[in-house]
Parts: structure tokens; sequence; C-alpha cells
């Protein structure tokens, strides 16, 4: 169901059944309703087929492809090779590389710096499945390889995508300047959190998504999609502001059915069950990256829903215990490498804080990558004059 074309093959077999039944019972007012829904899937699938066409008339894709293991993956990559280690940049979720160009764009002037489309995401072809972090850090590495990235880089990963830059960094460690984890999703809170609602339908809405984007739905108007909390509403226009015209893209892309059927599958990994039959091949233990410098790039304090069902629904001792739980899950990140460095977002930021301060967030990693980033000190961090 990842391709666009997909939705004809449905109408064809339901056009059979209908065949079929008028043979068998001569009855039109038993054939006649499957008749009809062969005819409104055919002309959704026609419509949705044409929307994709318009997209990519209107969006052509800015880089090159690379075929890995049986997948055909977009890759963007933009700036001077001069020696310094190449900046490798990764959305949350399950995001395409244009959820990071605001950063690319202002460090290519300085730095080499790559974005690909995860498979099924963006401009790259549908995901072989299931999808996996595990895999995917293989893949990814495969497609650097093949654009010719085989300098050391600096890894950068912001929320699910940090732990995908981390799962990279562990397969060729001899090849990473830097890890940088942006309030990267910590296994922990997946195997040991609460089970939230909110990270089921993560998997189970991208299903239904897809299966209905291929006749031009809209399944979420479809459910009755909940009106945007004020807050969530506020952050929406800052991520629109950062990103400019790339967010319009991203909102476009991450429609199609592909996109929504690769995001289904990874994203089983953010349940207990999920992440317990991937916890060894993708989470960590204490030391394994050795002395790779490791800068967990967070807030102090915020961890990025508290404003879900499950803390405003709980009593007030047992929402500070799980604020707690989330913040030292968060740390743990510090714990699997000898060399690593905590910097802190500004205060007042969010789990996107990427997005609430780009510069201070590019300026960090320009910093790192040079080698020019040194920890502040306590008084200093205390003080707000440090990061």
């Amino acid at each position: 169901m990842s391709n666009d074309w997909a939705g004809l093959v449905f109408a064809a077999g339901v056009a059979v059944l209908a065949v079929g039944l008028h043979i068998v019972t001569r009855r039109w007012w038993v054939t006649a309703p499957f008749g009809l829904l062969a005819a409104a899937m055919t002309i959704g699938s026609g419509v949705h087929l044409y929307r994709v066409a318009d997209m990519e008339r209107n969006y052509p894709a800015p880089g090159t492809f690379v075929e890995v293991e049986g997948q055909r993956l977009h890759v963007l990559a933009e700036g001077p090779e001069n020696g310094r280690p190449t900046i490798i940049l990764f959305g949350g979720g399950h995001a395409p590389g244009t959820s990071m160009r605001f950063i690319h764009d202002a460090l290519k002037e300085d730095y080499r710096s790559v974005l690909i489309d995860r498979p099924g995401m963006g401009w790259s072809g549908p995901a072989r499945f299931p999808v996996s972090t595990a895999g995917e850090a293989r893949q990814m590495w495969d497609a650097l390889d093949k654009v010719g990235a085989k300098g050391p880089v600096l890894l950068a990963g912001h929320s699910f995508g940090g732990l995908l830059a981390a799962n990279m960094a562990r397969l060729r460690p001899e090849r990473v300047h830097a890890l940088v984890v942006m309030d990267a999703t910590p296994p922990d809170v997946i195997l040991y959190g609460p089970r939230l609602e909110e990270l089921s339908e993560l998997s189970s809405d991208p299903w239904w998504n897809g299966f209905f984007g291929l006749f031009a739905i809209d399944f979420q108007k479809l459910k009755g999609k909940p009106e945007t909390p004020p807050a969530y509403a506020e952050l929406d226009r800052k991520i629109a502001k950062a990103m400019g015209r790339d967010n319009l893209i991203q909102r476009t892309f991450i429609t199609r059915p592909r996109a929504q059927m690769a995001a289904h599958s990874i994203f089983q990994e953010l349940t207990p069950q999920g992440m317990a039959d991937v916890a060894y091949e993708t989470g960590f233990f204490e030391g394994e990256l050795g002395d790779m410098p490791l800068y967990l790039l967070a807030p102090q304090n915020a961890v990025g829903i508290s404003d879900v069902s499950t803390f405003r629904n709980a009593e007030e001792r047992e929402a500070m215990r799980l604020q707690r739980f989330y913040s030292v899950a968060r740390e743990r990140y510090l714990d699997y490498s000898n060399n690593s460095t905590r910097i802190v977002a500004p205060e007042n930021s969010s789990h996107n804080f990427l997005y609430e301060h780009p510069d201070f967030t590019i300026d960090v990693l320009r910093r790192i990558a040079a080698g020019s980033y040194a920890a502040p000190a306590a008084a200093e961090v205390a003080a707000g004059t440090r990061p």
C-alpha cells in the first residue's frame, strides 16, 4: 500500500467481486453496491494520483538518488569539502530531511552538510518492511558511502532522529567526529514508562491515513480530529517560521501513503512490546560508545509532553514522578559515552527547542563541528550566560 497506484488495485479487486456476484446471483441490487464502491475507489485513486503528479511537479527533488537495499533514497549533500567534518542531520519522528533544512542551509556555508530522506519519506521511494531504527542506521551509512561522504562526520539528531543518530554512531564509531543527541528519545521511556494513548496512535493512525489517502480521503477529518490545543498551535507557528517554505513541502509530502506506511511500521517501536522486540539492537548500555565525544543538547527540565492527558489527569504526586522519570531517562544518554557533555537549551525551551531557538542550535552545532565547544562552568550555567 506504499505505492500510489495501489488504490487502483483495490478498486479492480472490488470490481472483479462485483462481476463475480452478478454472474452468480443475477441480481442487480446485490452487485450494484460493489460496483458503485469500485467506481468511487477508482475516482478517488485518480484524484490521489493527480495530486501526487502535481506535488512532484511543484516540488522537484533538490538532491540526488541512491539505491540502498532495494530502496531509492533521496540525499541532499551541499557545502564545501574542505577537510572539516561532514554534518549529518536527522529530524524528529520519522521526518524527511526538510525538517532540518533550515539548519542545513546555515551550516553548508562552512561545512559539508547532508540530509537524507528516510525510506518512504520526502522524495525517497517506498520503504521495504518492516522499517526499524537499527535497519535504517545501516542504510543511512550506505547512502553516505554512495554520495562520497567518507570523512569524519558529525551526527546530529532530534528526538526519534537522535536515537537513529546514536545507532549510526555505534555501527561505525571510527567514522564519527562527534554525536549530538538533541533531546533524543530514550528507549527506557518506551520500555518502562506509562502506556500513553498518544504514542499508540503514532503507529495506528498512519496506517489508516495511508490507506484512505490512496483514495484522496483525509482520515483525520473522517475521524473527527480534535482541535489543536493553543500551546501546540503556537509551536506550529514557531516551526513554520523556522522552516519557511520547507514546512509546506513537508506537510504536503507527509500525506503520501508511502510516508504514512513507513511511519506506521517504525513507530511500532514506540510501544513497550515494540521496543522490547528491538531493545538489544536499538538500545545502549553504559560506556558502549567508548570515548566518542557525545553531546546531549536538551532543555534543563522540560520533557516535551507535559501537556498530554497522562499528565493532565494525574494526581500532583504522580505527575511529579512522571516528570522526574522522563527527565532522568533522557539524561542517561550521557552514560553511553565516557566523553559526554551536557548542553542546556535556552530557558523556557520545549522539546522542540531547535525550532524555537534556531540560532542557538546552529551556533552550538557549528562550535562542536569546529572542535571549539567548551563545557561551561557551573556558575555560568546558573547565571544563564553560557549554554
